[in-house]
């Protein structure tokens, strides 16, 4: 699905196998185009990853469902929001206890706590809606 630029930012619709790389592939092109610090990109890269990567191992990337991702710069912060319509899921519920050490479990979690603030999460009308803000560090 192609990705729509607007005034504060990018959003990103994707959907189905590809979903993944198609989120990283556009996440990497939006850090570019704003010319961020190779550490920025970096986390943002990752954080996104981590965030869609979750969604995939619980299914929502096995099947026609469709994930949306808003991109877009503050002052001296990132913003990252994710919306997809698979089962509600509020991280800031999770235990930071529960890991799966066969796969790493809870890692990526953790570290999306670590370096971005969740500043809202809701679930409405069978869709979820996740926002991040991320500092910037190479500015």
């Amino acid at each position: 699905m192609p990705s729509r630029e607007s005034h504060d930012g990018q959003r990103i619709d994707v959907a189905g196998p590809t979903a993944l790389g198609d989120a990283i592939a556009s996440t990497h092109d939006f850090a570019l185009n704003l010319g961020l610090g190779e550490r920025d990109h970096a986390r943002l890269c990752i954080i996104v990853e981590e965030l869609i990567a979750n969604l995939c191992e619980h299914g929502i990337c096995d099947i026609e469902r469709e994930i949306g991702l808003e991109l877009g710069l503050q002052e001296a912060a990132l913003t990252v929001v994710v919306e997809d319509n698979g089962a509600p899921f509020d991280p800031r519920q999770a235990g930071g206890d529960a890991v799966v050490p066969e796969r790493g479990g809870g890692a990526g979690l953790r570290l999306v706590n670590a370096w971005a603030e969740i500043l809202s999460y809701e679930a409405r009308n069978g869709r979820n809606r996740l926002e991040l803000l991320l500092p910037l560090i190479d500015r």
